[in-house]
């Protein structure tokens, strides 16, 4: 397994991750000074609005799993999944270098959270 490699795309991830994140903030903040005074745009703006926070959302738990990822490798555990102890493939971990559970506990994990 090509850990050089898998942790430079995890450090790509947080980089792109904090990227992604500054830019839709920013954006939140130039939208935040307008006026809206027409209730149909103000009822787009709250949509655009809890678009903009879902992604930043998504941005920042993609970010915390690559930082995750790279813990573990700094541990010594990285490819092991955190439920059970088996080694994730490695397919799996050049498609989504932060997992950190194999498939079987991921899908269970999943349904968990609902």
């Amino acid at each position: 397994m090509d850990l050089d490699g898998l942790r430079a795309d995890l450090e790509q991830v947080v980089r792109e991750s904090d990227a992604t994140i500054a830019l839709l903030n920013a954006e939140a903040a130039e939208e935040d000074q307008d006026i809206v005074e027409d209730d149909a745009a103000e009822a787009a703006d709250f949509t655009e609005s809890d678009r903009e926070e879902a992604l930043v959302d998504a941005a920042e738990a993609r970010r915390t799993e690559a930082l995750e990822a790279l813990a573990r490798m700094d541990g010594g555990t990285y490819g092991v999944c955190v439920d059970c102890g088996t080694q994730i493939p490695e397919a799996r971990l050049e498609f989504r270098p932060e997992a950190a559970r194999c498939v079987e506990d991921q899908e269970k994990f999943e349904d968990a959270e609902g």
